[in-house]
């Protein structure tokens, strides 16, 4: 006769994630229901409380709701992710929009979803490449994020070797001063880079931040950040970042994401990798 397995999960926790839909616009699935009771487990024993009362009072507490989204937002991040995208973005994209705004010399970009700062750093290298000789351009990068960890990680500028792994040996010793060796300290990235972005901790669900927006944007990068948001979330997010892209602007999103936006004023790129949407002017 089979053994029945045992269900480890936390039968509290199915209120704690309706709030986090609530507020982050996050969908329930087994990879968040996983992290999130282990938080609930670590958080209950060093508050003192059982599991079922913390679940409870995080999911009532605005505050300690965002405690637990600060340990559980995923930030799996590195410079240039899909070398294949950045590629696009310095050869073809970037270019055609510089081109584009010759006229005004200024282009707005949105790394939506920053975690520690490796996507609008790899953003800052293209534009610095592309707008080095020309002093006059003033480039604006907005890079948000959820967790205020991540957030002050990327305000630092300091990566390991083993970060900057995947990086080109060449942007590599361009851009970054030290962390050659494996057991080398960080490597500072070049403050050249670090003045045009506005580090900012914003939930990407609450209407609010789309009222202050700095925009339009020429290029919004929201990447694998779509894939964790149940059906609502995906479309209001979709809908907003569609009001908030630049005419003839891009927007950039992950390859697994591409079937999650359903907008008419985004459409597919033909001309570009998989994951580009073009909003026609």
């Amino acid at each position: 006769m089979p053994v029945k397995k045992r269900n480890l999960t936390n039968p509290h926790l199915p209120q704690l994630e309706k709030a986090l839909a609530q507020v982050y616009g996050w969908a329930p699935n087994e990879t968040l229901r996983a992290a999130l009771q282990a938080v609930v487990a670590d958080k209950a024993r060093r508050l003192l409380f059982d599991e079922m009362t913390y679940c409870r009072v995080a999911a009532q507490s605005p505050g300690e709701l965002h405690s637990v989204a600060e340990e559980i937002a995923l930030g799996e991040t590195s410079f240039f992710r899909e070398p294949e995208q950045f590629r696009a973005l310095w050869r073809m994209v970037l270019p055609e929009l510089i081109e584009k705004r010759a006229g005004t010399k200024r282009l707005r970009l949105w790394s939506a979803g920053c975690s520690t700062g490796e996507e609008p750093f790899s953003l800052a290298m293209i534009l610095e490449d592309l707008l080095g000789e020309a002093p006059d351009w003033r480039i604006e990068i907005l890079a948000v994020d959820l967790r205020s960890k991540a957030l002050l990680h990327a305000s630092q500028g300091r990566y390991h070797s083993l970060q900057l792994r995947n990086l080109d040996p060449a942007l590599r010793d361009r851009f970054f001063h030290g962390s050659q060796a494996p057991d080398a300290p960080p490597g500072e990235l070049d403050r050249r880079l670090r003045r045009n972005i506005r580090l900012r901790h914003a939930n990407l669900y609450d209407p609010h931040l789309w009222q202050h927006l700095p925009g339009p944007f020429d290029v919004i990068v929201c990447s694998n950040v779509l894939t964790h948001m149940h059906y609502t979330a995906v479309q209001q997010t979709t809908a907003r970042i569609q009001q908030a892209l630049a005419p003839g602007g891009y927007l950039l999103v992950g390859s697994v994401e591409v079937g999650l936006v359903n907008q008419a004023r985004l459409r597919p790129s033909q001309a570009l990798p998989r994951g580009f949407f073009h909003r026609p002017e």
